[in-house]
């Protein structure tokens, strides 16, 4: 006997997208349409379970249709009677007492899934799946932790069904993340005993052993950033059994392609024109696509790039060009001191951990601490992450 489980994570509902201006609709369109990928999957295949291991929203305060829909598509998985579970990530989950409830709750309550809230200690729940008992813990994602804490360290997570799920949003030790440094759990503190660790919040596929348990991130079902170009995005279809794991498959979504091309600047000549020529060749209405320009140039043949008018010339070409700068050198008489490179969320860290280090007693940096979680929320929420 086995359990049929879709294990999904990252679908990020809902998010700001504010950079794509008067495309961010159709933006927030592509996350619903992965999702419903996802679902329409589960209602056609009737796992057992349907975990979503944090994540899902990716706002605290989402709005009313992307709620109202997953409100739906939950009941529909319910009267299939294929059970769903949800732990909150750091999107979802409420970094401040002012935020209230995650908006996991409202699904928990209308009685179409189990929402494990708790982000100190696990919350257990046990299902009868043919006769099998199976055992799932959730821990939500906590705010509180230090950077260089390890969230599963100390607790004791006893196994207690024929088949044994933990259900996690961090990353764990010995997995490839390009996240910064955050709680990480370490391989050691895996609790022996499960079948599965059904992890969120590392955006690409991949799967392990930690501590002689399989780990497996579904990974995101949408591209957040030019971080995930060129990987696959989509959800997992496990089989377990009493012995362990079974199988593992991965199942795509239609997640927006985006591309990168390195434009290098031309000693001579028009460099607008040289750039418009390249950029034609890879025009693809549906493709967001982001042009790193590399070089030195001199400050005379600045007037020959003219990012405005190609930015508006290639806007119905491509679903989304973007021309990146950064890398791009003027040429002066003498050297000029550049300010270290930096975003805004690197210096609010780095502003708040100065104050957090002076500060006198553990009240006032863990106040310290409630605001700067606060802050990053709101930077997150108007797009400068």
């Amino acid at each position: 006997m086995s359990v049929q489980i879709l294990l999904t994570a990252d679908n990020h509902l809902d998010p700001p997208v504010t950079q794509f201006g008067p495309k961010r609709m159709q933006r927030k369109a592509d996350y619903l349409r992965c999702f419903e990928t996802t679902i329409g999957y589960a209602l056609e295949n009737r796992p057992d379970l349907f975990l979503v291991s944090g994540d899902l929203h990716d706002v605290i305060l989402p709005r009313n249709p992307p709620r109202a829909l997953i409100m739906r598509r939950f009941r529909d998985l319910s009267e299939k009677g294929v059970r769903v579970f949800l732990i909150g990530g750091h999107h979802d989950t409420p970094r401040a007492v002012e935020h209230g409830n995650s908006p996991l709750a409202v699904y928990s309550n209308a009685g179409y899934a189990t929402f494990f809230q708790n982000t100190k200690t696990p919350e257990t729940a046990s299902v009868d799946v043919s006769g099998l008992r199976v055992f799932i813990a959730g821990l939500s994602y906590d705010f509180s932790l230090p950077f260089d804490a390890d969230p599963l360290r100390g607790l004791n997570i006893q196994p207690e069904g024929d088949i044994n799920i933990l259900m996690i949003h961090y990353p764990v030790e010995g997995f490839p993340s390009y996240f910064g440094n955050e709680p990480r759990v370490g391989a050691s503190s895996i609790p022996p005993g499960f079948q599965l660790i059904a992890a969120g919040h590392l955006h690409r596929h991949q799967k392990g052993v930690a501590n002689g348990v399989p780990v497996i991130y579904p990974g995101s079902t949408e591209r957040k950033s030019f971080l995930e170009e060129g990987e696959e995005k989509g959800f997992a279809w496990i089989e377990l059994d009493k012995s362990g794991l079974v199988s593992e498959d991965f199942i795509g979504t239609p997640a927006r392609e985006m591309k990168t091309h390195d434009f290098n600047i031309p000693k001579k000549g028009d460099v607008s024109e040289a750039l418009r020529t390249e950029v034609r060749r890879f025009v693809d209405p549906e493709l967001i696509f982001r042009v790193k320009v590399l070089g030195v140039i001199e400050p005379q043949r600045l007037t020959t790039y003219r990012r405005p008018q190609l930015q508006s010339e290639f806007s119905d070409e491509f679903f989304w060009i973007d021309f990146d700068e950064k890398e791009m050198q003027i040429l002066t008489a003498g050297p000029i001191q550049a300010f270290p490179r930096t975003t805004p969320r690197e210096q609010l860290r780095r502003y708040y951990s100065r104050m957090i280090q002076e500060a006198e007693g553990e009240g006032v940096r863990k106040d310290l601490r409630e605001a700067l979680a606060v802050t990053e929320q709101m930077l997150e929420e108007e797009g400068a992450w």
